[in-house]
């Protein structure tokens, strides 16, 4: 796959059928085992969910700094996937190669979804204790009608902000890839990748149901599993960039000179 030669403002996207969504991460995988990095790759991904995992120490401030933090890792990892897919040697420093790209772009996007997560959170556990104070009351009255209803609006509350919070999910999941390799404005970016998901939304379900396989068999052996499935997920994710916003997916290719399968 060739990189555009020249960034795009406004990047068309085709859609796809449901089956790209196993095709992305075939892709992913092939990439990840044929290109000789794959060490390079489990490192990056160590290293990145480390740092965002320290950073949660820190209670709300660190869980923010995380939130955004990520969009700027992701950028690096994007720039990293763009070079294991041209067959060139991947190295851990590019995990920070955000640092030198539109980072205030990186960081603009990374604080708007973060402000959106904190929005909805915010508005369902107001919705929440209200419920939980209804139930308390419901339960020193001994209405207990009060208190059955009041549990079941509890679970739709949850569901609903569940339900609000996939668009914003929507939204930041090809934003970084779009920041990086198109200079979309931030706002643009988020908007572009919430327009790409939801028109190919069969191929995303897909994807996202696998994805829930995956995240189980991984969780099983001590969750070790997860040190192949978190490069797949970065790696899936340029796939998809790709296929949708540049008509291709990786495709195999030859390790870079002197690499070996382990990286």
């Amino acid at each position: 796959m060739q990189p555009s030669s020249l960034p795009l403002r406004t990047p068309a996207f085709r859609q796809v059928d449901s089956g790209h969504g196993v095709q992305w991460w075939s892709a992913a995988w092939q990439c990840l085992f044929h290109r000789g990095a794959t060490a390079v790759w489990i490192v990056m991904c160590l290293i990145a969910l480390v740092i965002l995992a320290l950073l949660q120490l820190f209670g709300t401030l660190g869980s923010m700094a995380a939130q955004v933090g990520w969009f700027v890792l992701g950028g690096g990892l994007m720039l990293a996937a763009r070079k294991t897919d041209q067959a060139a040697a991947p190295a851990v420093a590019d995990l920070f190669s955000g640092f030198r790209a539109p980072l205030s772009s990186l960081l603009i996007s990374g604080v708007l979804v973060m402000l959106a997560v904190l929005l909805v959170g915010g508005a369902a556990t107001v919705a929440g204790m209200g419920a939980v104070a209804g139930a308390a009351y419901g339960a020193l009255t001994g209405n207990f009608a009060l208190l059955a209803g009041l549990g079941a609006a509890s679970l739709l509350v949850a569901l609903v902000a569940l339900v609000v919070l996939v668009p914003v999910f929507m939204a930041a999941w090809l934003a970084p890839a779009l920041i990086v390799f198109r200079q979309q404005p931030p706002v643009e970016a988020l908007k572009t990748s919430l327009a790409a998901c939801w028109a190919n939304l069969g191929a995303l379900t897909v994807y996202g149901l696998l994805w829930i396989a995956f995240a189980i068999v991984a969780s099983i052996p001590l969750g070790l599993g997860w040190l192949v499935l978190a490069p797949l997920m970065v790696l899936s994710t340029y796939a998809a960039y790709c296929d949708l916003f540049e008509a291709d997916t990786l495709t195999p290719g030859p390790a870079p000179a002197g690499a070996s399968e382990g990286g």
